[in-house]
């Protein structure tokens, strides 16, 4: 590592903060989320539902869960859930919305990368692990992200992931070519 370049757990840090405060701006105009659920509401997209197929009874870890509004979409289909995410506010938030809409789900604030390792370690593993929509963007190293699925997951087991292509980040708010394709340059975290 060069001198004054941030370790990973450093940006790791950087981006927790950053997510307690997105997760503040994100849920603090979106009404009683809790009473949608109640009423039957999900956040799955179809595409997400059909890649998952019938989840009912299976155990299942939503990677990079955010606020849990997934991960309780995905409970509502049956599923035995664990969403696990780096921001202390958006776990805070998932374990409330989880109480207030009556959606059984179990949420870890953790480092994606320390919970691969305390999970495998712990002998703990999953029928399915799932990821969506802007999640992959933050990992900071896709090949021990893969790793840790891998170890999480029963033999048989199956990761579904549902994210956005990398191009779409190239863009400028206008729509402008702004960033390169290639992350020599980039620095993603988490």
């Amino acid at each position: 590592m060069m001198a004054g370049t941030p370790s990973r757990n450093e940006l790791h840090e950087q981006n927790r903060l950053s997510w307690n405060e997105a997760t503040k701006a994100h849920n603090s105009h979106k009404g009683d989320q809790a009473k949608f659920f109640r009423e039957g509401g999900s956040t799955l997209f179809p595409e997400e539902i059909e890649l998952l197929g019938d989840i009912t009874g299976l155990s299942l870890v939503h990677l990079q869960c955010n606020a849990g509004q997934d991960t309780l979409s995905l409970a509502r289909l049956g599923a035995i859930v664990t969403g696990v995410d780096i921001s202390d506010e958006a776990i805070a938030f998932a374990q409330k919305l989880s109480q207030e809409s009556g959606i059984s789900a179990n949420f870890d604030r953790a480092d994606i990368f320390d919970w691969f390792e305390e999970t495998a370690t712990a002998g703990k593993q999953f029928d399915i692990a799932f990821s969506s929509y802007g999640a992959v963007c933050w990992i900071s190293d896709l090949n021990l992200w893969a790793k840790g699925i891998s170890n999480i997951l029963k033999t048989g087991g199956r990761f579904v992931v549902v994210d956005f292509h990398p191009v779409a980040m190239i863009f400028d708010t206008d729509w402008s070519h702004k960033f390169s394709y290639y992350s020599r340059n980039r620095k993603c975290t988490q």
